[in-house]
């Protein structure tokens, strides 16, 4: 009997296994990973070990994800692609154990998958750079299981490695030393937020007494301040995790699904409901266990503050930045899993997920095969290889995917991708920046309004067209008429109401400096 179970489990371990690789793979690279690649190129070995600047408040990140960069290739991203995989699946068996205390196997796999993959904030699964908060979680999830298990040396030894990952780690430390607190098991506890707190000190000696890096805590910071974000944060996460950008994601992830991933996920439903839909039956039945609710409730609300705190990143469903989502994502899949309804019913409910999850994945790897073609463009156009002038090259196009009405992941929006773009495909010959709806040209200077930022202009400037692999002159006057014709980047579904609706005005209210794109 016990072989018998052994064999089912092992069986449904692989299923996820090559369901994660599926998934994962051939996703790419985005964003602020292609200025990495730049920045860790040509880094000697005793460079890159020591962490330095912003990765000394992040060691064991610098260690798990930013010394790799050194060894990607953007024509060749094999290594960058296993890894990002075997980092998922390394976090889909850590957290799986930690729901091994509470739930059978499984439960615990479909709430451990369902965490990874969760359509609001594929940011932390499939952009490289963003798996931190995942890997976070995964280790604070294993050392809980440990030191469940009195493996305390073990435990403490992950619970160091996940609160040095970044300052992300403050809410699962809080949630799971809570946790123990509240079974009086105190020895347990401490090991869950002592590692934590000598990382708050850590932090704080280097972003305020030993300025080795800028803190992402304004110097200017009041509590009216703090309260506004705090509604904002509220607001924005209801919106991403039950609200219309989360249906918005569910429904225009359907329009992505290629025709294998409808074949696998209708395959992977039929097995799930035939050979371990009735779980509940050899499981303890569905019902919630307080003190996890509890817990993943303290790590919304920590998460909250961390961001009303910093005031730079509201809960949202699009774009890389969907990250910040993934703290609710905990809470929101075990209470969808452990919901106690009928078989059915929750079949039902896994297999929309699944299906957008399998829809998300190909509109990643769509937007992959796309941002290739467009660097193969950039290295094979002639006129950028024989381009001498030392003006910057401005690029249009290809801003972001399109997910419906919704631009969703960067590409060349931003001026570090767009820059380290260029430099890896033409060998650093080139300065580029981005040009789009942000941009306006007055008295002189072209002006970004996101940032504030500005470069003079004289007589004209050069535009490279990636759209349609075009390199050409713009005059000076003609600069806003050529902005005006690009089309526009809607981030937000409240971009897609009347310019004087009221939601807008709400939040420009709690985020002024989101006045650019409202």
């Amino acid at each position: 009997m016990i072989q018998r179970i052994l064999h089912e489990n092992n069986i449904l371990y692989l299923l996820y296994l090559v369901l994660i690789v599926y998934l994962v793979f051939n996703t790419g690279v985005f964003s602020d990973d292609f200025a990495l690649i730049v920045q860790k190129r040509d880094k000697g070995f005793s460079e890159l070990i020591l962490p330095s600047e912003w990765w000394i408040i992040a060691p064991v990140e610098h260690y798990l994800l930013n010394v790799w960069y050194r060894f990607f290739d953007i024509n060749n991203l094999i290594f960058i692609e296993l890894l990002k995989t075997f980092y998922i699946i390394i976090s889909f068996f850590f957290i799986t154990r930690f729901f091994r205390i509470f739930l059978g196997v499984h439960h615990a796999s479909m709430i451990s998958f369902l965490i990874l993959f969760f359509p609001s904030h594929e940011a932390t699964t499939y952009f490289y750079l963003g798996l931190y908060q995942t890997l976070n979680f995964a280790l604070y999830a294993y050392a809980f299981y440990l030191v469940h298990h009195n493996r305390i040396v073990s435990g403490s030894i992950f619970s160091v490695l996940a609160a040095f990952v970044c300052y992300s780690s403050v809410g699962f430390a809080i949630a799971l030393f809570l946790f123990f607190v509240m079974d009086r098991k105190y020895k347990k506890a401490a090991v869950m937020i002592v590692p934590c707190l000598f990382y708050i000190i850590h932090y704080i000696y280097f972003t305020k007494i030993n300025l080795i890096t800028a803190s992402q805590i304004p110097p200017d910071l009041n509590i009216y301040d703090i309260l506004k974000q705090f509604v904002l944060q509220v607001v924005t996460f209801i919106d991403s995790m039950i609200g219309p950008s989360m249906w918005y994601k569910v429904y225009y992830s359907f329009s992505n699904l290629s025709f294998v991933s409808v074949l696998l996920a209708i395959s992977l439903m039929v097995v799930f409901y035939k050979k371990y839909g009735k779980a509940e039956n050899k499981e303890i039945r569905s019902k919630y266990d307080f003190k996890l609710i509890v817990a993943f409730s303290i790590i919304i609300l920590v998460g909250f503050g961390n961001y009303s705190i910093t005031g730079r990143y509201p809960q949202l469903c699009f774009g890389l930045g969907n990250r910040t989502t993934f703290y609710g994502s905990i809470l929101l899949s075990y209470l969808i899993i452990q919901c106690p309804v009928s078989h059915k019913i929750k079949t039902g409910v896994f297999a929309v997920l699944l299906f957008s999850v399998f829809g998300i994945s190909d509109h990643f790897k769509s937007w992959n095969i796309q941002q290739q073609e467009v660097i193969s463009n950039i290295q094979n156009n002639r006129l950028l290889n024989e381009y001498q002038d030392n003006k910057i090259v401005y690029v249009s196009g290809n801003q972001y995917s399109k997910y419906g009405p919704i631009s969703h992941i960067q590409f060349l929006s931003e001026s570090w991708a767009t820059s380290s773009v260029f430099k890896l495909a033409l060998k650093g010959k080139i300065s580029a920046e981005p040009i789009n709806k942000r941009n306006v040209y007055e008295n002189g200077y072209l002006v970004d309004r996101k940032y504030n930022s500005k470069y003079e202009v004289a007589d004209y400037i050069i535009i490279y067209d990636s759209e349609n692999n075009k390199l050409f002159r713009l005059d000076a006057e003609n600069i806003n008429s050529y902005i005006d014709s690009l089309l526009p980047e809607n981030r937000h579904w409240i971009q897609l109401l009347p310019e004087d609706n009221y939601l807008r005005k709400i939040v420009l209210f709690l985020m002024p400096r989101l006045e650019y794109v409202l």
